[in-house]
């Protein structure tokens, strides 16, 4: 397999060829992994990319059309399940934003401050910076919309400690966000 063309490869993919698709899998995962890395500087985001887009290539085997070299046929798609991944963060970080501004416990002029997309993005790196246990009953307060009673529930953990855990969690972006 390793002494075959890529069109070659592909015809066998079409073919539903495993042995076609791992040798394009190892002939391309190293650099397409490495300009996912440089553009998201996240490992972990990156190898989901990567991921993501053989599942793409496996998926649509059957219809591929390629009119450029393979390259960049995978270039493209990298370039567009990259900005897929850019446009759903922005949009997490607004729903993020918009749900602190709605809490009743949240004092309103802080989140005002969080307008800028820049400041938005700040905010959601400091939430993923939060202790894992504050992160997820921080999170399930505001994405999932549940109350103090049902997050404890969900936890198996006491209401005390799902209010003291969103009050920390405020607190330290209060902290980082000191306007009064």
């Amino acid at each position: 397999m390793k002494s075959l063309t890529d069109p070659a490869l592909l015809a066998l993919l079409k073919q539903d060829n495993d042995d076609a698709f791992n040798e394009i899998y190892a002939r391309y995962w190293d650099v397409v992994y490495a300009i996912a890395c440089k553009k998201l500087n996240n490992r972990e985001e990156a190898k989901d990319v990567v991921h993501d887009l053989f599942m793409v290539i496996w998926m649509k085997r059957h219809t591929l059309k390629i009119t450029t070299t393979f390259i960049g046929y995978i270039y493209i798609i990298l370039k567009n399940k990259l900005t897929d991944l850019n446009r759903r963060q922005s949009l997490r970080i607004k729903h993020d934003v918009e749900f602190v501004k709605v809490s009743d416990e949240v004092d309103h002029s802080l989140f005002e401050q969080f307008a800028s997309k820049d400041t938005a993005q700040y905010l959601q790196l400091e939430i993923q910076n939060m202790p894992a246990g504050m992160r997820k009953v921080f999170l399930m307060s505001r994405e999932e919309d549940l109350s103090i009673n049902e997050i404890a529930g969900r936890l198996s953990i006491s209401s005390q400690t799902v209010k003291n855990q969103i009050s920390s969690a405020l607190k330290r972006l209060k902290s980082i966000y000191p306007f009064h």
